[in-house]
């Protein structure tokens, strides 16, 4: 079976309230969508649900505290699974390329847990993955959701290192690789063997996040599916971001992937999409992201069926399309043939 799922961006999608959720459901029930992956934890660190971790819940006006139980209920009762989104790692506002980021939420309260680059600056709107402190924050909220609702699935978005630096040259993110290596990472100047050893360090710190949170997941013993968001570039996105998608999916830490293969070249789409599977094997499973409207793509309904048809010719497991809101029902009815 060829699935179809999509990222939506609640409440944007509900701004009648909870009478408006079964509409959009049906909706993609009656177009053959198979999943949905809606928001829950967003970049700037607020949560749409009740949590224990203070200061973060943040109800979408107009809801109580049983929204997601809400989105659950109504999608199971059509007939789709639900697998909520959360952002990891990032946890605050990001404000231009020239202009200090903004903390969030939690991290404003955790300053010590910031990221630093190589220049000794905060990046204010991450958080450093490496920090316990973080890890055991982020793995919380995600837990409540996975022990407390009855989702089919948690996928992980922003997991990695960010755009601004090759962070996190935090003081303990220094220590620990210093204690390993022998060296300060701050003391690397040349693109050498021991940048090598920095950047494995780096990608092996998000990479054991992604293990403990598959590991926690199981020792529930529900069946919750564990999926990424991830860049479409790898292994650039590894050298860059930290992002080893591929060990991932290679070690089944993750069920599922969903590359964001934003693009509005065909050629390029296909390119990326075939050099995707031959990367991660025949048996890993892939829902290629669909840029309907993005910051890399811009598509009409014709574009929108193409690149559906060559995921399928591809060998890609299905497609996610970012996002719901974009979507017109001449979309809808292109894609209805794709199952």
């Amino acid at each position: 079976m060829f699935v179809k799922s999509v990222w939506t961006h609640p409440p944007g999608e509900f701004k009648e309230g909870p009478s408006s959720i079964a509409p959009v459901y049906k909706r993609l029930r009656d177009y053959g969508f198979n999943i949905i992956f809606p928001f829950v934890k967003h970049s700037n660190g607020a949560v749409t649900f009740p949590t224990k971790e203070q200061g973060i819940y943040t109800p979408p006006p107009g809801w109580d505290e049983t929204f997601l139980e809400k989105m659950v209920e109504e999608a199971h009762r059509v007939g789709l699974e639900i697998h909520p989104v959360f952002v990891v790692f990032c946890e605050g506002t990001f404000k231009g390329w020239d202009v200090p980021s903004e903390p969030g939420l939690w991290l404003s309260q955790h300053r010590d847990c910031v990221q630093v680059d190589k220049k000794g600056k905060e990046i204010l709107r991450w958080s450093c993955p490496t920090q316990e402190t973080v890890r055991r924050h982020e793995k919380q909220v995600i837990m409540e959701v996975v022990e407390g609702y009855d989702v089919d699935g948690v996928q992980l978005d922003y997991i990695r290192y960010p755009e601004e630096g090759f962070g996190c040259y935090c003081n303990h993110c220094r220590a620990e690789f210093k204690a390993t290596y022998g060296f300060d990472p701050v003391e690397v100047e040349q693109l050498d063997r021991r940048q090598a050893l920095w950047l494995d360090w780096r990608a092996q710190g998000i990479t054991s996040f992604v293990k403990e949170l598959k590991a926690a997941i199981l020792d529930t013993g529900k069946k919750v599916a564990l999926s990424a968001a991830v860049f479409k570039n790898y292994p650039y996105c590894y050298i860059q971001n930290g992002q080893d998608w591929v060990d991932w999916a290679l070690k089944k830490y993750v069920d599922f992937l969903c590359p964001m293969t934003y693009e509005y070249n065909p050629t390029v789409v296909r390119y990326t999409a075939r050099n995707h599977r031959a990367a991660v094997g025949k048996d890993a499973v892939l829902y290629e992201g669909l840029g309907k409207a993005s910051s890399q793509s811009r598509l009409t309904p014709e574009d929108v069926e193409e690149q559906a048809r060559i995921y399928v010719e591809e060998g890609a497991n299905g497609l996610t399309v970012f996002a719901y809101g974009a979507m017109t029902e001449e979309d809808f009815k292109r894609l209805q043939k794709y199952y």
